[in-house]
């Protein structure tokens, strides 16, 4: 059963992001007819698939993305430390904001990405923006809410300036950039107003105009579902590496969960235990998604793409969550007192993340010999995750080790139905449901 990203990337890019090469395609001739040695390039649609060429994720990319990693951390430790309604708010808006910018990087990268040094100008700029973000992310619709709005919104222009640039020379893209401009422009108005506003409203307007930016490809489905079709090999491994950033912070939960115990009071019993059972809850859901998700592109459509980006919003956002509950489980164990805030937000979020990964299977494009049944497979994943949400809603005396071993045996049902059917001797195409 394949358990990782496709073997010949992300490790090695075929060439590291050198002048002289298409990025990630190992090609010195660049199929869509750009000269492979001029300097600043002007963007032009990729059209990679129709050639069958796998493009690796680059080194600068990988590079792009540690400052989302520190970003998401301390996303993740505000929400740690504000466990009420508003708190969980923020963190939603905040973290749907973050996943936007990296999305739309990633998918102008998909679109345009060249081997001239206006790759690399720009994804500076970017950097710089979301490492703003980052220094002001914590409470930032709160105190530092002009800080992180300009951060945002700036980031936001970068990828508006490329977007620009592809209007100006690809005429097929025109329409598709007005509508994301537009977006941009309606976002950026409601989160200034709010600059004037109390806490609760200004989170009621980023949350409307994050929902604006997020939404504004559904109007343009028509116009890309007529652009080239978006890769079957860069564009996947991109939001697999994303989901390991946010698996790397529930790693993070589990350690500073038993660092914190250990620095107090020392371990007991259960707090060794209910670590352990962290720990078995991060590599379930790292088993189900690299298994079941991320081995398989979406359909080719954009329609399917497009719901294959918004599950994968999903998808990071609960299991960002289950890393922070993860932590906070660990330290209520050594009380034996489970928090009913620390349970919710662990048992809802992992199973929501079920729910998100099951809707997720069925936009998924499936081989002949695919071995998992296109119907029971989501279904399952649906159904456990609803059934894991309804009984971590109710005070049925959990302990941390308790909700932690229910946790675990729900991925671990995701886990032993696929092991059975990629393994299992009578396997046929026959036998796939398709």
């Amino acid at each position: 059963m394949t358990s990782t990203l496709p073997p010949d990337a992300p490790d090695a890019p075929d060439a590291p992001d050198a002048p002289g090469a298409v990025a990630g395609s190992g090609r010195a001739d660049a199929p869509h007819g750009q000269s492979p040695r001029r300097m600043w390039q002007p963007p032009a649609l990729r059209t990679d698939e129709e050639f069958e060429l796998h493009r690796a994720v680059t080194w600068l990319e990988l590079f792009f993305d540690l400052v989302f990693v520190v970003l998401i951390s301390r996303l993740a430790h505000d929400l740690g430390e504000n466990l009420d309604g508003r708190g969980l708010a923020t963190f939603l808006v905040q973290f749907a904001a973050v996943f936007w910018v990296w999305n739309a990087f990633t998918y102008h990268a998909e679109r345009f990405e060249s081997e001239g040094l206006e790759t690399r100008a720009f994804a500076f700029a970017s950097l710089m923006a979301v490492a703003a973000m980052a220094i002001w992310s914590h409470n930032g619709l709160g105190d530092n809410a002009t800080g992180f709005a300009f951060a945002y919104l700036s980031a936001r222009f970068v990828n508006m300036a490329q977007w620009g640039r592809a209007a100006w020379h690809v005429a097929a893209f025109r329409p598709v950039a007005l509508r994301f401009f537009s977006g941009y422009v309606v976002a950026a108005i409601l989160i200034l107003s709010g600059l004037s506003g109390d806490d609760d409203l200004r989170i009621w307007l980023w949350a409307v105009a994050v929902g604006v930016e997020v939404l504004s490809p559904a109007l343009t489905v028509k116009h890309q579902s007529e652009l080239p079709q978006l890769s079957t090999s860069k564009f996947p491994e991109r939001f697999g590496l994303f989901t390991i950033i946010v698996l790397g912070e529930a790693i993070v939960g589990v350690i500073n969960g038993l660092s914190e115990v250990h620095d107090e009071a020392g371990f007991e019993s259960a707090t060794i235990a209910a670590g352990v059972l962290g720990l078995a809850i991060v590599f379930g859901l790292w088993w189900v998604y690299f298994d079941f998700i991320a081995r398989r592109p979406p359909h080719p459509t954009f329609r399917a793409a497009l719901s294959w980006v918004y599950l994968h919003l999903v998808t990071v956002t609960t299991v960002t969550m289950a890393s922070v509950g993860i932590g906070l489980v660990i330290v209520d164990a050594q009380t034996s007192d489970l928090a009913q805030a620390s349970r919710r937000l662990l048992g809802g979020s992992v199973g929501a993340g079920l729910v998100g990964l099951g809707l997720l299977e069925t936009t998924l494009r499936a081989a002949d010999d695919e071995p998992t049944h296109r119907r029971v497979s989501p279904s399952m994943k649906i159904g456990t995750g609803i059934v894991v949400v309804i009984l971590t809603f109710f005070d049925l005396g959990w302990n941390a080790v308790s909700l932690s071993i229910v946790l675990v045996a729900a991925l671990a049902i995701q886990a032993t139905y696929g092991a059975y059917v990629w393994f299992s001797p009578t396997r046929t195409p026959a036998n796939d449901g398709h």
